[in-house]
C-alpha cells in the first residue's frame, strides 16, 4: 500500500513537471502572444508557489528547458513571487531603500527598527497618488536586502496579508533590522517594505520613468520617519525624536521600487556610496594613491584595494548581469568627477591571486587598513 502511495505521488509529480514544461513552451511558440496561455502559466507557477509552498516543480522543469526557455519560467517565478493575483485586485509588493551613514554625537547613542508611521503615512499617500494605485501601505519596520531577499513567496504574501488585512500570520515574519548611530560600516542600505493594491490586469507602473521623477517630491517622508518624531504627537517620546541627540549624518532616501528591482538598485548604489567615502577619506590625508582591482570569479566580483601612503582600503565591488570591468572604469571616473574629490588615483589590474597577496602585505603594513 506505502509502494502504490509513492508511486502514485512520483506520477503526480511527473505529470505536473511535463504539463508546466508543455505551458512554458508552448508560451514561448507564440512570442508570448497568447494571453490566455500566459494567465494559466502564471496561475500554475503561482499555485506551486503559494498552494504548494516550495518550487520542486518548478527546479526540475528548469532542467528539462532550454535556456530562451527557462528564463521565460524564471521571469514568471519572478513576478509571481511579488505580485500576487486575488481575484478581485492585485498585490504587488515593493521597498523603499534609504542609505544612511550616521555618526554618534556626545557620546550618545540611538538604534531604532522602526520608522514613524505617519511619516510613512504620508510618503504612502504620495506613492498613490503617483501610480494611480487603489491603496499602499508601508510596513513600519525596517528591514536589510537579505531578510527581504530571503523570504519565500508564501511568507511575502502572508506578510502582506497581515498587513492590509490584519489577519493572523500563518508565516514567520521577517526579521527586523535595527539601525544604529555608529560610523561602521560607513554606510548601509535599509529598506520600509510596502504592498501596492491595483485592479486586475491593470499596469504595474511604479517602476515608470515618470513616475519615479514624480516620486522625488515625497521622499523627505522617508528621510523624516528615519529622523525625525512623530507628527503632531509632541509630548509622545519616540524613537524618532531621539536621533537629533544621539546621532547625526546622512540620510538618503531613493524612489521605492518592485521589491526585487529595488534589492538589486540597493546593491549597485552602495557599491558607489563606499567607493566614493573610501576616494574622500584617502584625499583627506594624501594627494594621490593607487586603486588595485582584480576580477574575482568565484565571487563574480572586483576585488579592490584603494591604497596610499598611510592609509588603504579593501573593497568587494560586486557584478550584476551584464556589467563589465570596462562599466566599473567609467564608474570610478564618474565618481571622482561629481564629487569633485581633490585626489590623483591611479587604476591598475592585477590578476586575483597578486591582488590577494598585495593585500596581505598591506593589512601587515604601518598603513591604516579598513575594511568595507
Amino acid at each position: 500500500m506505502q509502494g502504490e502511495t509513492l508511486m502514485r505521488s512520483r506520477d503526480i509529480f511527473e505529470h505536473q513537471v511535463r504539463s508546466l514544461v508543455s505551458l512554458v513552451q508552448r508560451c514561448k511558440a507564440s512570442g508570448r502572444a497568447d494571453i490566455a496561455l500566459e494567465k494559466r502559466l502564471k496561475v500554475f507557477v503561482s499555485m506551486e508557489l503559494l498552494g504548494r509552498g516550495n518550487a520542486d516543480v518548478i527546479a526540475r522543469a528548469l532542467g528539462e528547458l532550454e535556456d530562451a526557455e527557462a528564463d521565460l519560467l524564471q521571469d514568471m517565478v519572478s513576478l509571481c513571487s511579488q505580485s500576487f493575483d486575488r481575484g478581485d485586485e492585485m498585490w504587488n509588493a515593493f521597498a523603499v531603500p534609504i542609505a544612511t551613514h550616521w555618526h554618534m554625537k556626545q557620546e550618545r547613542f540611538y538604534v531604532g527598527r522602526r520608522g514613524q508611521g505617519t511619516h510613512l503615512s504620508e510618503l504612502a499617500a504620495g506613492i498613490r497618488q503617483c501610480t494611480g494605485a487603489e491603496r499602499v501601505v508601508l510596513d513600519n519596520a525596517i528591514y536589510s536586502a537579505k531578510a527581504l531577499f530571503g523570504m519565500s513567496a508564501y511568507e511575502l504574501h502572508d506578510h502582506l496579508q497581515s498587513l492590509l488585512l490584519s489577519s493572523p500570520r500563518f508565516a514567520k515574519a521577517p526579521a527586523t533590522m535595527a539601525l544604529r548611530s555608529t560610523s561602521e560600516p560607513p554606510w548601509r542600505m535599509a529598506f520600509f517594505l510596502g504592498v501596492e493594491v491595483t485592479k486586475p490586469g491593470g499596469k504595474r507602473q511604479l517602476n515608470d520613468p515618470g513616475v519615479q521623477d514624480a516620486l522625488q517630491s515625497y521622499l523627505h517622508w522617508g528621510v523624516d520617519a528615519l529622523t525625525k518624531p512623530a507628527l503632531q504627537e509632541p509630548s509622545v517620546a519616540t524613537s524618532g525624536s531621539k536621533f537629533d541627540q544621539g546621532a547625526y549624518g546622512a540620510t538618503i532616501c531613493h524612489a521605492p521600487l518592485y521589491l526585487f528591482d529595488a534589492i538589486q538598485f540597493s546593491e549597485m548604489a552602495m557599491r558607489g556610496y563606499r567607493l566614493r567615502h573610501m576616494l574622500e577619506e584617502l584625499a583627506k590625508e594624501e594627494k594621490q594613491g593607487t586603486l588595485f582591482y582584480a576580477f574575482n570569479p568565484l565571487c563574480f566580483a572586483l576585488d579592490l584595494l584603494l591604497q596610499g601612503r598611510w592609509l588603504a582600503f579593501e573593497m568587494r565591488w560586486d557584478l550584476f548581469g551584464a556589467i563589465t570591468v570596462e562599466d566599473f572604469l567609467v564608474e570610478v571616473r564618474r565618481t571622482t568627477e561629481a564629487a569633485n574629490i581633490r585626489l590623483r588615483c591611479k587604476l591598475v589590474e592585477l590578476e586575483c591571486n597578486e591582488l590577494q597577496d598585495m593585500i596581505k602585505r598591506t593589512a601587515l603594513g604601518q598603513c591604516k587598513f579598513r575594511r568595507m
